[in-house]
């Protein structure tokens, strides 16, 4: 009892420091915001279907019930300000108090809605009531409840408790998003979901294929992290998946610590807020796990009293940014620059005094990346031209804008995740703008700029397009800026022009609750997959194989290339060509060569039996999602393997052909 009381005592003293009303408008703004998003989202999506302004009246009259408790909630926000205030904050402290005494329970009780909301989607219950509401609106309710709980604590006041609760909800999503990765299916999930087990395997292909294949020139860094559980050769295939699903979250998380311990929030609570909030940002790219470990070595390492050992760090980034991706070539140079000029002031130093070691940091950043790709392209077994492939693959304009492969298109779907980020920045910066140096700020401008129109143009690619995480770099960049502008840690030239300030409490709220609309839309149940097919489809290839497959013949697996990798398939040797991803790769950028070979051996029979995905022939207009990527692939892949080869065995409910060569055909 008398620990339930010294609950709600600290609570009253929270909300005392904080202002009771505002601690109300707090969760008022939050349902507010909620259903406003909703309400936008459903008429956007039926805009031009209907004669009032372009909308449905049939549509309009369905969100009724929204627009109804939008009012109740504006009709309570406006109590706040009257004399009835006083009635509400009575109600809402009785409601505080008395789940206060539940005392170190409510820390409990605090992780349940989340956990009973992810785990309702994840098992795939299908309730009308709850089916019928966007998640968004039910996600920020659910939040709502949790931050009632958090606050009972008396840890934490009303802001900082909604905050934290959003923030740590939304990792917990993505944490729920990633448990369907991990299956025990023999097969694989997605496209070219186990081809990345199969390009991380060739670190140690010597041990694991008895031979030494060529590293792959695609994502090197990527694979290299990959690679960690094959040293432990027995480890099964869930267990690949559940680490890369390690190193999706983990390293996420990690980057929002470093940035956490840069910006150092007074309160350990925002700190939290913070970590998870970037996380969040960059996962709406996302950002993938082999890159992040640029960003963490630059956000730990870089330290402005010692210049000299921050290149050090800057060098080890650019080395690992070298076998990451050629588009990140120059990000460990550009990410401590903009931390040299958040956290250093120009003060009375001459242009070139404060500029000097940026820009040589920059160019040698750049280089070391160079030479990285350099020599790793040499030991790698590839031949050099693979490593540009990108820079020989068209550009489609198009993708920029509303298409059939990616709904609202790049441009304004990055206006809509980094929209309340720049609005804090320019909220900030604009009316203060003498507290900095000009060419501080042009430094900051120029930067993003740059990353924009780099992840703009590599987003145009064939390949690209279906998502931003070819802006990857650009919303880790903003992200920190942001951070570092929200907290007030831009250090000013001229202090005295930079008053204190606080983010007004409606942009905090789109600040957090925006980046959690793209989880919610990921979200799905636990697949339900039949193992016990696979399994027997896979037995009928490995007897196709014993069969047909004389000694010193080759069997190309051009899919499912883990099945040697994990010695699913036996008795067959690894061809190291012509796998999917590379294949395909290939097929974009137009290598003449490489594909030349692939006709020539398809022509000569070269290989018993081939082990696909079932080909389709068809040519695609251009009007349907990615047609560009299937017409390359069917003029140079499918057409080709047809003309040489016959389907012996159709596996579709596994997704997989065997094909053998045409019998009774001449050869060239």
């Amino acid at each position: 009892m008398t620990d339930g009381l010294r609950k709600t005592s600290n609570w009253q003293e929270n909300q005392k420091t904080s202002g009771p009303v505002q601690a109300i408008r707090f969760f008022l703004m939050i349902a507010l915001a909620a259903n406003w998003v909703v309400v936008i989202l459903m008429m956007f999506e039926d805009y031009g279907l209907g004669s009032i302004l372009g909308f449905s009246g049939s549509r309009l009259l369905s969100l009724w019930p929204f627009f109804l408790y939008i009012a109740i909630l504006t009709f309570f926000l406006f109590l706040t300000n009257s004399q009835w205030f006083e009635v509400l904050l009575r109600f809402s402290s009785a409601i505080i108090g008395a789940i206060s005494r539940l005392g170190v329970i409510n820390w409990f009780l605090a992780g349940v809605p989340i956990l009973v909301f992810g785990f309702y989607h994840l098992v795939g219950w299908e309730l009308t009531v709850i089916d019928n509401l966007p998640k968004i609106w039910v996600f920020a309710h659910v939040s709502l409840v949790g931050g009632v709980f958090l606050i009972a604590t008396g840890k934490a006041d009303t802001g900082k408790g909604l905050l934290a609760i959003f923030s740590v909800y939304g990792v917990i999503l993505w944490a729920i998003y990633y448990i369907p990765n991990v299956h025990t299916y023999p097969l694989s999930m997605g496209w070219s979901e186990t081809s990345r087990y199969y390009y991380a395997s060739l670190y140690l292909s010597p041990v694991i294929y008895g031979q030494r294949v060529a590293l792959s020139s695609l994502h090197p860094s990527r694979y290299l992290m990959q690679a960690v559980p094959f040293l432990l050769p027995s480890l099964p295939l869930w267990f690949h998946r559940l680490w890369q699903v390690i190193l999706w979250v983990a390293l996420g998380l990690a980057g929002g610590y470093g940035l956490v311990k840069r910006i150092k929030p007074a309160d350990r609570l925002i700190g939290i807020s913070l970590a998870a909030w970037f996380f969040l940002f960059i996962f709406q790219g996302p950002v993938y796990y082999h890159l992040m470990v640029v960003i963490i070595i630059v956000l730990f390492g870089f330290d402005k009293e010692r210049l000299g050992r921050s290149l050090g760090f800057v060098m080890l980034a650019s080395l690992w940014a070298g076998i990451s991706r050629v588009n990140w070539f120059p990000i460990p140079g550009m990410l401590v620059v903009t931390l040299y000029v958040l956290e250093i002031p120009a003060g009375k130093k001459s242009f070139w005094q404060y500029w000097r070691w940026p820009i040589m940091t920059v160019l040698l950043g750049f280089f070391l990346a160079f030479v990285s790709q350099a020599g790793f392209a040499a030991i790698s077994g590839k031949p050099p031209d693979v490593f540009v492939s990108s820079f020989q693959s068209p550009l489609y304009r198009y993708r920029l804008f509303p298409n059939e492969a990616f709904g609202p298109g790049i441009i304004n779907m990055l206006i809509t995740v980094t929209f309340p980020v720049w609005v804090v920045l320019i909220w900030r910066i604009l009316p203060r703008v003498r507290a900095w140096r000009f060419f501080r700020l042009l430094a900051l401008v120029s930067i993003l700029v740059t990353l924009l129109a780099m992840g703009l143009i590599v987003s145009m690619k064939i390949g690209g397009g279906n998502n931003l995480h070819n802006l990857d770099a650009y919303l880790v960049f903003l992200a920190v800026i942001g951070a570092y502008v929200a907290f007030n840690r831009f250090s000013p030239d001229r202090p005295d022009r930079l008053p204190a300030w606080t983010v007004p409490a409606p942009l905090l709220v789109f600040v957090f609750l925006i980046p959690t609309i793209f989880v919610l839309d990921l979200i799905r149940p636990y697949p339900d997959l039949e193992n016990e097919r696979a399994w027997e489809h896979i037995n009928q290839i490995q007897d196709l194989i014993n069969e047909r497959v004389v000694e010193g013949g080759e069997v190309l697996f051009i899919q499912n290339r883990h099945l040697l990798t994990f010695d699913m398939i036996e008795g067959v040797t690894l061809v190291p060509e012509y796998e999917k991803v590379f294949l395909m790769e290939m097929v974009m950028s137009g290598n003449q060569a490489y594909l030349e070979q692939f006709w020539f051996d398809l022509d000569m029979h070269r290989f018993d039996l081939i082990v696909t995905e079932p080909l389709s022939l068809a040519i695609k207009p251009f009007t349907e999602p990615f047609a560009e990527e299937n017409n390359y692939w069917v003029e140079r892949v499918g057409w080709p393997m047809m003309d040489s080869y016959n389907t012996i065995l159709d596996l579709y409910e596994s997704g997989m052909w065997v094909m053998a060569p045409k019998t009774g055909q001449s050869l060239p």
